[in-house]
């Protein structure tokens, strides 16, 4: 059965039609999925505009009249990749100081792992697989995906994978934040925010 880009696959010997309870289940769960996808992404394009925001002010003096220049051919150009713009930022922050070299490798770490899941969800396909639970039958949700070599794989959706994910965005975030506090974005107070 396939509802837009959301799949179920069935139990062998199972019925093909769900009950009025099960379909009810499924639209929840596919609507909440959606919800996550649509937050998850817009964390990352935010940390993108940081990512841009910090380069710039590294890369450019604040009266440069390349800044428009810069935008378009490097921070918004679809051939330098997030990949190379977090290498880049890393390499920048690593060369002024930024922040301590072990939160810097985490940084890399993280934004690294966050990119590698914007792409699953950006690419992926949601879909719900029927599983026996004890006498039960659930829906477990996964997104099938192709990986950087073009493997497909598929990820088990569960409240521990999205808790792993939400840690990473906390950490890159933090670290972000200091640079952005060093940088002068933010005032200090910022870092004492919860």
């Amino acid at each position: 059965m396939i509802d837009g880009h959301y799949h179920i696959k069935f139990l062998d010997k199972s019925k093909e039609m769900l009950n009025p309870e099960e379909l009810i289940d499924v639209r929840k769960q596919t609507r909440d999925l959606k919800c996550i996808r649509g937050n998850f992404l817009d964390y990352i394009i935010e940390m993108e505009l940081i990512i841009n925001i910090l380069i710039e002010n590294f890369m450019l003096h604040k009266k440069s009249n390349l800044r428009n220049v810069f935008r378009n051919n490097i921070l918004n150009n679809r051939g330098v990749s997030l990949g190379q713009r977090i290498e880049l930022l890393c390499e920048i922050i690593k060369e002024k100081k930024g922040i301590k070299e072990l939160e810097l490798k985490q940084l890399k770490k993280h934004l690294t792992s966050l990119r590698d899941e914007r792409n699953r969800w950006a690419h992926g396909v949601i879909y719900f697989k029927q599983e026996k639970n004890g006498r039960d039958i659930k829906f477990q949700s996964y997104l099938n995906y192709l990986d950087s070599q073009g493997k497909e794989k598929e990820i088990i959706l569960t409240n521990s994978y999205f808790e792993g994910i939400d840690l990473k965005l906390k950490a890159a975030q933090k670290f972000l934040v200091k640079v952005l506090v060093k940088r002068k974005f933010l005032s200090k107070d910022f870092l004492f925010k919860k």
